[in-house]
This record gives C-alpha cells, sequence and structure tokens, in this order.
C-alpha cells in the first residue's frame, strides 16, 4: 500500500494548459475517485500519475519520493483501462501471467500468483478460455486480475464499467467495493458516472476544465456543495435551479421564483438577486389551493418504485422545468396543477453571478 501526493500539477499540450496547479493527498488504503463531465481532466491526471503522461510542473510523489520520472513499473501501480486490452491469442491464465513471465519470475512463483488472484475473483473456471470466449463481465474481472498478480501499491482504475450493461455496471461495482476492502489496496478510479463515485468512494474528487471543484466525502458533496456546478454533478435526477429575487414574508425571509414564493435558510439582502437549488426527493407535492409555490405537470415518469415528474414552473413563454421525485406509484393529469412545499433547510442557494454556495 502506499501515499499518493500531488503538487501543483500542471500539464500542457504545447501552449495549451489542460491541468492547472492540481494539489492533492491520498491516504494509505483510501479508495478515491475522480469524477467529472468528459473534458475535464481527470483521465489526463490518472494517466500522469500511471506515468504514461509527462508532467510539465509540479511533483508526484508516490510514500513521499518524488516519481515525475519514473516509470509505471518503478512506480508500483497497475492500471485497469476502459478497453480490457487482452491479448486474443492467449489464455485468461496466459494474460494474467504475461506481466510476470516479462519479468522473468519463477513459473511455480507465477502459478500461485495467478491461481491465489483467480479464487479472489471467482474466475477459476475460465483461466483456459480465450477472451473471445468471455462475457463483458468476465474480461473486465480478467483484466483486473491481471492488475492484482502484479501486487502493486496502488491501483488506477479509468472508467473500466463504460462498456458493460446496466444491470453489469451495478454488479461491479460491489465486486470492486469488495475487493477493496479484502486487499486494502489504495485506488483511484476515474469515472463520469457520478452513481459509481457516490457508491464507491471514500473521498470524492470532482474536476472541471482542469481544476479540482471540490474534494470530501460522497455524503458531504451532496448535502454541503461548495457550488452550482457540484450540486448540478451529484445526485440523480440532477438537482433543480431556478433564478429567483430575495424578499420578505411574515414566515421569514423568503425567494420569489417562477410559481410562487420559497423559503429561504438564512437571510439575505431584501431584492437581491440569487439561484437557488432543489433536490427533486426534497420538493412535496401539495394541494394548489393556497400553496406558497405552483407547477404544472407536462410528464410522470413511472418506474415501479418511485415516480418522477416533470413539470413547468411559471407563466412565461419559456417557463422553468423542474424535476419532483416521490416514493411509489403516483398518478398525474398531463397539464395538472400542483401546489409545491419544501423545507427552507432543503433550499440551496447560490451566487447567481458566481455560482458559490452562499453560507447559511
Amino acid at each position: 500500500m502506499a501515499t499518493l501526493a500531488l503538487r501543483d500539477i500542471r500539464k500542457s499540450f504545447g501552449k495549451h494548459e489542460v491541468i492547472h496547479g492540481v494539489s492533492l493527498d491520498v491516504k494509505d488504503g483510501e479508495f478515491v475517485v475522480f469524477v467529472g463531465p468528459s473534458g475535464c481532466g481527470k483521465s489526463t491526471m490518472l494517466r500522469m500519475i500511471a506515468g504514461l503522461e509527462t508532467i510539465t510542473e509540479g511533483q508526484l510523489l508516490i510514500d513521499g519520493a518524488v516519481m515525475n520520472e519514473e516509470t509505471p513499473t518503478r512506480r508500483g501501480i497497475a492500471m485497469v483501462f476502459q478497453s480490457y486490452a487482452l491479448y486474443p491469442n492467449m489464455t485468461v491464465y496466459q494474460n494474467m501471467a504475461f506481466g510476470l513471465e516479462q519479468a522473468r519470475l519463477p513459473k511455480a512463483e507465477i502459478r500461485e500468483l495467478v491461481l491465489e488472484a483467480a479464487e479472489t475473483l471467482k474466475i477459476e473456471p475460465l483461466l483456459q478460455r480465450r477472451p473471445g470466449q468471455l462475457s463483458g463481465g468476465q474480461s473486465q474481472r480478467v483484466a483486473i486480475g491481471r492488475s492484482i498478480v502484479r501486487n502493486p501499491r496502488i491501483f488506477l482504475f479509468d472508467e473500466p464499467l463504460s462498456n458493460l450493461d446496466a444491470e453489469l455496471r451495478v454488479h461491479m461495482r460491489v465486486e470492486i467495493a469488495n475487493l477493496h476492502k479484502r486487499m486494502g489496496r489504495t485506488t483511484i478510479y476515474v469515472t463520469h458516472d457520478q452513481v459509481e463515485a457516490m457508491t464507491l468512494a471514500d473521498t470524492i474528487v470532482v474536476f472541471n476544465e482542469g481544476r479540482i471543484e471540490q474534494l470530501g466525502t460522497p455524503l458531504d458533496l451532496y448535502n454541503k456543495p461548495a457550488n452550482r456546478f457540484v450540486a448540478g454533478f451529484l445526485g440523480s435526477p440532477r438537482m433543480n435551479f431556478l433564478q429567483g429575487r430575495v424578499a420578505e414574508a411574515a414566515s421569514g425571509p423568503c425567494v420569489e421564483v417562477p410559481g410562487g414564493v420559497l423559503p429561504l435558510p438564512q437571510p439575505a439582502r431584501q431584492g437581491e438577486a440569487i439561484e437557488i437549488g432543489i433536490r427533486p426527493e426534497h420538493l412535496e407535492v401539495v394541494a394548489p389551493e393556497g400553496a406558497a409555490a405552483r407547477a404544472r405537470v407536462q410528464f410522470t415518469e413511472q418506474l415501479g418504485g418511485e415516480t418522477f415528474l416533470y413539470c413547468d414552473v411559471g407563466e412565461a413563454a419559456e417557463p422553468a422545468r423542474i424535476v419532483i421525485k416521490r416514493q411509489g406509484q403516483q398518478r398525474f393529469g398531463d397539464n395538472e396543477v400542483i401546489g409545491l412545499a419544501i423545507g427552507a433547510s432543503d433550499v440551496y442557494c447560490f451566487d447567481s453571478k458566481t455560482g458559490a454556495a452562499l453560507a447559511a
């Protein structure tokens, strides 16, 4: 196992800088997930950690030793790619043993390491098959096994589940989480899927345009996003955002938004323009008569265990669209008007210009 430290890491392609001074500390045995939209720099950062991309500026340290110029092998790192990259003419056993054979380990030791990894991943019956005879999930296990046998200090995963179907992705998430618990190795995992990030991570690092927007535990980032970007990226369905203006009511501070008035969790300047965020699961549906805010149902999505309502709020030519998440099976008619209610503590406030979260 190992610690990892990034110190003001920068990466440029020619004159174009794509990573802008990233600093991060990863603890021994920690599972860290890099998450963000396509093109945000998370995979480039992973490749620099692996030694597959050069570092333009800054330092990368593993267990306190600078590793900028070291090869991937000398860094003690194993990487699992999005493509499984298995040799089609080799059996599963041969694919897992290949790197060890290149390192000239004794055959008996290679066999012991391969069989131990196969047992851990429950792929012993597949050892004599070729990659063309494997399913996607089996191929992914073999790719992970090929990394395990090298006994690395740090595991790197680059969107390893993106080629699998939805059901298999859920299964493999559990498998990877259990594998980390058993082995306890320091792990860096890259994904654009915020559900994977929330499920797997000890620490989530949210990237955007080559910078870290925020890092912390999954629930810290979900409950206390630093800005609008983080708030909108984590959560499914994503957070609703509405432009509003601060007002005052008999019950306390509130914000006027399209469709009505909602409570504020903190005092603010009268008349100030702010942006509010509301998670779909925090909105309550109430009778429209007397409700402080209203919406018009445009579409109902029935998923069995939960119901999503896609609604318009406001009377403008282009009304704002919000999503409401309700438990169970609930029925609403198209164009039905509903009332909305929410507790003040469930309203997030953001600066309308910078997007920064306004402190409660």
